[in-house]
């Protein structure tokens, strides 16, 4: 489970947020330009901070709406804060009509609900939203509200923070944040792309003032990393360095990971008998068995259930009431973990990490974008996500490779591994029988390593249940195939167990059987992820630094005909091996046998690539194709 470090960022940030998810772009008829489909008129934030640590903040923003596309959209605006640290106010809002008629907002139509649990994970917050519901919004109207935001109590003692990064596929016409705070008050700012026009101190109060403003917004390009690894952005702390915020963070939290004897005498219960184990096998270390166990152990029997009362959107649990619940969200799974591990003598930290699309860290702690905390042990360089329940020990998922990470107890910055092909690897043994009446029928084996073995055991999950018919369905129909068949696996929830599955089907005639005719090579109920590259052409170009993916695809086949029907012509083998880039494939035919083996293998320098890494990509995406649509001739 992920997202579930939750910061109270400074509302501008978060509002900013909300309403770019409005700005997607439609192209002008005639002219060709790229159209948002509202934008930010004007936002004045101005935010106070005082003697006695208390924020107040004012937003005022107008919204001008321009399509009908998106008025459901932008006639309510909700605005999320922290209830218990915090208060909001609406000091005004209304509606300015295509003609300049202003209706005012009734009093009825704003209202306080509880945060939004519509994704069915267990989760329970003191963090509110105001909903303001907007009259007679369309196309050409704009929408303005006035909004009094009191904070009285900082996250960590003395931090204050203001994040705000603007989008560049947001159209904004004018925006402006100014900030007052003591003279005496060190604050340390990040700023790129964005105008300072004030700096000034009257009766021992700095007055700052930054504006932007972008008027031609960008297309959203598919994969492209989070916006705070490139846009314009404005940050503000009072901490100096991530490893400043590391220590603050530290301090805050260490009696959360008391031993106790209730702790003790778990972490004791799971070990049980491998220091036999060990003693019996050389090559077994006690310490990493008995990690292994406790990781183990966390990941299967701690319920993901999120409590973000008070300081506990960033505050875990202490781990002994965690282990009587039996439930907690990812910074309550670290906890008990270390913890667990502490009581058998190995020393373990946290690590905030972003679990999304974001690979840097801002020069200044800002909470963002760490959303999600894992566990890290020193001593054997390896990282832990026991939120990840499907993940074997050792093995993170795949959004969580090569990210920088703040360990919290070494006050430093680290990163996870990069990933590598080997430990992303899916591999398919596929032999089917070609009936005389064309009907397809087959069967499948197929093993799974490192990351691509954590995805397939969340997908096959209820494969041997009452939704295994779905599962089958889905997977035919994703290739354009009808058939029935069966899936079955290794136990799902073994995580010191190779995961594999199996598979037996048929498929209805997709070869006129006898020929003439041709056919592609099917993929049945194998997982089909040559083919489901295949199907996922690369874009045209990039302009920005996207994610992509390291691994390695193997799949064997062989088809054999009936004896009514001779194969004529096979596809030609093919090499290819250029910019990190390998894939062969070739075939064989041996007495109306079909042997086809084809092995892709891909390793990128990092979890990130540039876009001029795009153009390698789409060299080899033209062999591939090619190759992919490659008929077996039969009559």
């Amino acid at each position: 489970m992920k997202f579930a470090l939750q910061s109270i960022s400074s509302l501008a940030a978060v509002l900013l947020g909300f309403l770019l998810l409005a700005n997607v772009g439609i192209t002008s008829a005639g002219r060709g330009e790229l159209e948002s489909l509202s934008a930010l008129e004007r936002a004045v934030i101005t935010e106070t901070i005082q003697a006695d640590g208390t924020v107040i903040q004012i937003d005022e923003l107008t919204t001008l709406v321009k399509s009908q596309l998106v008025v459901d959209m932008e006639s309510q605006a909700d605005l999320p804060y922290n209830s218990t640290l915090s208060k909001l106010e609406v000091l005004e809002a209304y509606t300015i009509t295509p003609k300049g008629e202003k209706i005012p907002v009734a009093a009825n139509a704003i209202r306080t609900v509880e945060d939004d649990n519509s994704s069915g994970a267990a989760m329970f917050s003191d963090q509110k939203h105001k909903i303001i519901i907007f009259p007679k919004v369309t196309p050409g109207s704009k929408t303005y509200y006035k909004t009094k935001l009191t904070t009285y109590k900082p996250l960590l003692p003395g931090y204050f923070y203001t994040r705000l990064t603007f989008s560049p596929n947001a159209e904004v016409k004018f925006y402006e944040y100014n900030l007052s705070y003591p003279e005496g008050l060190k604050l340390y700012t990040d700023l790129k792309e964005i105008k300072q026009t004030r700096d000034e101190v009257i009766d021992g109060v700095r007055h700052v003032r930054y504006t932007y403003q972008n008027l031609q917004m960008k297309k959203k390009e598919p994969y492209q990393v989070a916006s705070s690894d490139y846009a314009p952005h404005i940050y503000i702390s009072t901490f100096a360095s991530q490893e400043e915020f590391a220590k603050a963070y530290e301090e805050r939290i260490k009696d959360k990971f008391i031993v106790t004897p209730e702790i003790q005498k778990q972490a004791d219960d799971i070990t049980k008998g491998l220091e036999k184990k060990a003693q019996a096998d050389p090559k077994l270390d006690l310490k990493k068995e008995q990690a292994r166990a406790l990781y183990n152990w966390v990941a299967r029997n701690i319920r993901y259930v999120a409590i973000y009362l008070g300081d506990g959107g960033i505050v875990p649990h202490d781990a002994n009431s965690i282990l009587r619940n039996r439930y907690g969200d990812c910074k309550d799974h670290n906890a008990l973990l270390i913890t667990l591990l502490a009581a058998k003598g190995i020393n373990a930290t946290s690590a905030l990490i972003n679990s999304g699309n974001a690979y840097s860290l801002p020069k200044y702690p800002v909470i963002g974008p760490f959303n999600h905390v894992i566990t890290y042990i020193p001593a054997w360089d390896q990282y832990l996500d026991s939120t990840a329940e499907m993940a074997s020990y050792g093995t993170l998922p795949s959004d969580e490779l090569d990210k920088p990470v703040l360990l919290t107890k070494l006050a430093k910055v680290g990163r996870t591994p990069k990933p590598k092909k080997e430990e992303n690897q899916t591999a398919t043994g596929i032999t089917m029988q070609v009936e005389k009446d064309g009907r397809i029928t087959g069967k499948t084996h197929t093993m799974y390593f490192g990351s691509a073995e954590i995805s397939a055991r969340y997908k096959y999950e209820g494969a041997e249940t009452s939704l295994s018919d779905k599962l089958v369905k889905n997977q035919l129909a994703k290739f354009r195939q009808t058939g029935e068949g069966k899936i079955t696996t290794s136990y799902v929830y073994d995580l010191d167990k190779p995961f594999t599955t199996n598979t037996e089907f048929t498929l209805d005639a997709i070869a006129n059987v006898p020929g003439p005719g041709a056919m592609t090579v099917p993929v049945g109920l194998a997982p089909g992820e040559l083919a489901s590259i295949a199907n996922d052409r690369p874009p045209e170009k990039f302009t920005v630094p996207y994610s992509c993916s390291t691994r390695m695809v193997g799949e064997a086949y062989q088809i054999r005909f009936p004896d009514n029907t001779k194969v004529t012509r096979i596809p030609p083998n093919v090499s290819y091996k250029k910019a990190g880039i390998e894939y062969e494939a070739t075939y064989n035919e041996v007495k109306n046998n079909i042997f086809v083996a084809r092995k892709l293998a891909i390793q990128r320098p990092g979890a990130v690539c540039e876009p001029e890494e795009l153009k390698k990509w789409k060299d080899f995406y033209q062999v591939f194709i090619k190759d992919m649509r490659g008929q077996i001739f039969y009559e």
